[in-house]
């Protein structure tokens, strides 16, 4: 170009001297055309150069922005792929490891493969902020506290030709949102019933539809949401009746309480709007209400209809590998190779767990595991008959064979293990096998263990400690009763047999010598009746030989042995010897298939066998003794740990993360090993006793398609009919799957609250695919003041040492008072006055199943008393068997509905026979909004938000 201009400087000279000579010298013009003729060729042609010259070095210049472009489009695509790669390990992952980001497969060495061929690239991923609590904001979470971590991703795309190269980075958010910062979570449709007056609190969300009506007062102080519909004329099974004005109160966003009244919610039964929203088998038809935006706009964002659902990582991740699982897998036993799959098939590599489901199992979660089957093979790790603990023989015990508990016939012996001696002095009494022998082919299990799930390689870890544990007993110490002189006492010999404490240590209870509340029975020789002082007490003071009863349903037993037989103290009688027998109760709601049935069949001395449960009760009050350190010194040195590791077991020997999970499988009886009872033939007429064999909706709860129903002799389930001697179901192993998980002594929880450092608080969890029963109170000794409700800042203790995160998973969680006694449930068992109980305070989050509420179609079937086909509803989640009218039961926690249950299946009833309302004083706990303070195994909500972009070079 500069040259150009120097051209163009040097021919304005020439020109310009020339037109001088023109002037002067008119005669030369033919020269002077020829002379400009020339100039304006060389002008042109210094034009024609510097486009040529322009044309090359843009065509440089824009060959060099296409590969720019070219490689900053591969860059991106890097990062998408990374981000892409990365959000995939939290949708079946809370947490990666450094094999996921960093390893030969990880998030920094996947490239995108459209461009690798021309392309290099340099990725890396780093955490660039540790967890911390932040308060949500948006819609769906806004108001939640979260622990979020903040990470970037960097990446170098290269041209491999040009060797241009573009730098890009990307920042974003990941947030973790405890489930039990909702004070409702349903996965189903969510009901509030007509009823008293509900003021629960916390956030609530309905992954399905909302249905809600109150004859009383409803009021909600938190965000209201559904993935549904929201329905305010019509429940969820159809009826319609009543119009509730005012009786709904949401808060909106400046916290004022806004009326939701019968027809304000976005859908609407009786008011015909266009197509239906709602219009399936099983569901009351339902259409979009037209006034919807209006009504919605009055709560200010807090009454939300058609949200997105909300998802853990099990269903996002079984969803992905096109195999959606339900919620009830959580508390299902594991998968895993070593296992059986069902009553015959080992697990293989391809129907093993996934990694996700794996982690997501409360079974595998870091604790204590404890697990009881029909044979060693349905243990944990034993299906091949080689443990995966330290020696080949760490697959638990046989508790009806012989005394070492190695799986032999006893022979001439006594049925049943003989515990390891603990110390000098303690020795547990040996399990009464003679009572929970079931007959040829059928025996009982167990098998205890720690579990240790390692983050960074997604695998567990368990050591088998079943020996050790039951060295502390098996056994409810029958402590000697004194009532102005003794009335009872066990003697050993010619000692007093408790005066070593025998038994008082017992964590894992399977068996009782005495209970009390006198069960009527005609069948003395099982049960033994005494009354002092206006109190009942209950032995087995004589062994008796009955053969096979009741339509196969309980074991073979041909009598005691002697070995079993203590002596005993007990006024009014001469020489009287007793036996432990298993710990049963009655569960009316189970054993009733109607509250308002008839029970005349049954007379005085039976009981429906349906609602006979087998109970493993578990001391959490010698747990936590036992987690304490307290017996380290006395465990016993002769057990399977010991010779692995030279050294007694001790306390910090069970693994913990931020506190204990315990979880419990009793599959005895259970014939497929499913972990399933196959009784759902619930619904029946008056006619057919409960069981007419038709499928209704309601009923087929795991959704197969399939009515289950394993009755007879050698099944798994018994007929609502099937009636069996009190004396007998309260004192003798049956052979079906009936079986249930209590927690007692449980008003001081194993953990600790730490107010100075609270990253040491550590919390307890139990966890059971069975169902799971609260005796008394737990983790509460009370309420400071009573209020509607009383606030979860006056229960007691609080901001305490013993102030525990606590939470309950279970197929079902029922509330038994204070007061509730075993041989009451069997006493009156169709008489509700007999089973009044007094003011009773939890304090836990549960994550539990409901049964499953369906439209009435024809008045039948009905299960009797109140709300036809319903499953009860918020207010009935926790159970109850007892008659609380106008009694407080006090509950501080969150209410997490996942699944519908397969174990305790039978239909909400009341108010007859099974149970009456108590005062439903219930809040929720504002300690979970706290992250330091949440229960361990606690599920979390995963999501990502982009903070940033950036080209960095």
């Amino acid at each position: 170009m500069r040259d150009f201009l120097n051209m163009e400087k040097r021919l304005s000279k020439l020109s310009g001297k020339f037109l001088f000579k023109k002037n002067k010298n008119l005669n030369n013009q033919e020269g002077s055309a020829i002379i400009i003729a020339l100039l304006v060729m060389v002008l042109l042609l210094g034009f024609v150069a510097f486009a040529v010259s322009r044309t090359s070095n843009e065509t440089i210049t824009a060959s060099n922005d296409v590969e720019e472009t070219k490689t900053f489009e591969a860059g991106q695509a890097s990062l998408e792929i990374m981000t892409h790669n990365f959000n995939k390990i939290f949708d079946y992952k809370l947490s990666p490891s450094d094999a996921d980001l960093h390893g030969t497969n990880g998030v920094e060495k996947k490239f995108p493969t459209d461009f690798t061929g021309e392309y290099d690239f340099e990725q890396k991923i780093d955490q660039t902020r540790d967890a911390e609590e932040v308060v949500m904001t948006g819609q769906q979470f806004q108001g939640l506290r979260a622990l979020r971590d903040e990470w970037q991703i960097d990446t170098t795309a290269t041209d491999k030709n040009s060797g241009v190269q573009v730098a890009l980075r990307r920042r974003f958010f990941n947030n973790l949102i405890p489930i039990f910062q909702f004070g409702i979570f349903y996965e189903d449709d969510l009901e509030f019933h007509p009823g008293p007056k509900f003021a629960f609190g916390g956030r609530v969300h309905s992954n399905r539809h909302i249905y809600m009506k109150s004859g009383n007062l409803l009021k909600f102080t938190s965000k209201v949401t559904a993935a549904g519909q929201i329905l305010t004329d019509v429940m969820r099974n159809g009826d319609s009746s009543g119009t509730y004005t005012d009786k709904i109160k949401i808060q909106n966003a400046a916290g004022t309480f806004v009326s939701l009244n019968n027809d304000m919610g976005s859908a609407l039964r009786d008011t015909v709007n266009g197509s239906p929203v709602i219009n399936q088998a099983d569901m009351p038809v339902a259409y979009r209400n037209a006034n919807w935006k209006a009504n919605e706009v009055l709560f200010q964002g807090n009454l939300l209809a058609e949200q997105a659902e909300l998802e853990l990582p099990l269903r996002k991740a079984s969803k992905l590998a096109g195999n959606p699982l339900d919620y009830i897998e959580i508390i299902k036993r594991g998968k895993a190779v070593g296992d059986l799959l069902n009553a015959s098939n080992p697990v293989t590599t391809g129907t093993a767990d996934s990694v996700i489901t794996a982690q997501e199992r409360y079974y595998n979660k870091t604790g204590i595991r404890i697990s009881l089957a029909d044979s060693k093979a349905k243990l944990p790790g034993c299906a091949s008959g080689i443990g995966t603990g330290a020696t080949a023989n760490d697959c638990g015990i046989r508790l009806d064979g012989d005394s070492s508990g190695d799986g032999s016939e006893p022979g001439s012996g006594a049925r049943g293990y003989k515990p390891r001696k603990m110390g000098t002095e303690y020795q547990a009494t040996t399990l009464n096998g003679e009572r929970f022998y079931r007959g040829s082919g059928t025996e009982t299990w167990i098998k205890i263990e720690t579990v240790e799930w390692n983050e960074s390689t997604n695998t567990v870890k368990t050591v088998d400690i079943t020996q050790d544990i039951l060295a502390l007993g098996m056994t409810e110490a029958a402590s000697a009763i004194y009532d102005g002189g003794y009335k009872f006492a066990i003697y050993d010999g010619t000692t007093d047999y408790y005066l070593k404490n025998i038994d008082q240590r017992s964590i894992f209870k399977l068996q009782r010598f005495i209970f009390g509340d006198g069960v009527v029975d005609s069948s003395s020789a099982f049960i033994t009746d005494k009354s002092w002082n206006g109190k009942n007490y209950n032995f087995v003071v004589a062994s008796a030989s009955v053969g096979s009863v009741d339509d196969g349903t309980f074991g073979d037993f041909s009598g005691d042995n002697t070995a079993h037989m203590k002596a005993a103290y007990i006024d009014g009688f001469t020489d009287a010897k007793i036996v432990p027998f298993p710990i049963k109760m009655f569960d009316a709601r189970e054993g009733i298939y109607n509250d308002n049935m008839n029970t005349s069949s049954f007379g005085s001395n039976k009981v429906p066998a349906a609602g006979v449960l087998s109970m493993v009760d578990i001391d959490v009050a010698n747990l936590r003794k036992f987690l304490n350190g307290d017996f380290d010194s006395e465990m016993p040195a002769d057990t399977p740990f010991f010779t692995a590791n030279a050294r007694k077991f001790k306390a910090t020997d069970i693994p913990e993360s931020n506190g204990w999970v315990l979880y419990i499988s009793d599959r005895r009886g259970d014939k497929d090993f499913d972990g399933e009872y196959d009784m759902e033939d619930i619904y029946g007429s008056t006619a057919t006793f409960g069981n007419d064999g038709i499928k209704q909706y309601g009923e087929d709860v795991n959704d197969d398609g399939f009515l289950q129903m394993d009755y007879g002799s050698g099944g798994e389930a018994v007929k609502y009919s099937v009636g069996v001697f009190k004396g007998i179901a309260a004192t003798l192993e049956h052979r079906y799957y009936r079986r249930g998980i209590r927690l007692i002594n449980g008003q001081t929880l194993p953990g600790i609250y730490d107010t100075a450092t609270p990253a040491n608080t550590r919390g307890f969890t139990a966890a059971s695919e069975n169902g799971v029963y609260t005796l008394g109170n737990y983790n509460a000794t009370g309420i400071s003041s009573v209020g509607e409700p009383t606030t979860s800042e006056e229960y007691l203790p609080q901001d305490q040492p013993t102030h525990i995160p606590a939470s309950i998973a279970a197929d079902a969680v029922t509330i038994l008072s204070n007061k509730w006694t075993d041989a009451g449930s069997f006493k009156n068992a169709f008489n509700l006055n007999g089973r009044v109980p007094n003011e009773t305070t939890v304090r836990f989050a549960m994550i539990s199943g409901d049964t499953r509420s369906s439209l009435i179609e024809t008045g039948e079937p009905d299960q009797g008393g109140t709300d036809m086909q319903l499953a009860g509803g918020v207010h009935n989640f926790k159970r109850f068997l007892e008659k609380w009218d106008g009694i407080r039961v006090n509950y501080a926690g969150s209410l997490i509905n996942l699944y519908n249950s397969r174990n305790s299946n039978a239909a909400f009833k009341c108010c007859v026979k099974v149970y009456g309302a108590p005062n439903r004083n219930w809040v929720f706990d504002e300690t979970f909004l706290n992250p330091t303070r949440l229960p361990p195994g606690t599920p979390y909500f995963q999501t990502i938000q982009l903070t940033g972009f950036q080209r960095v070079n």
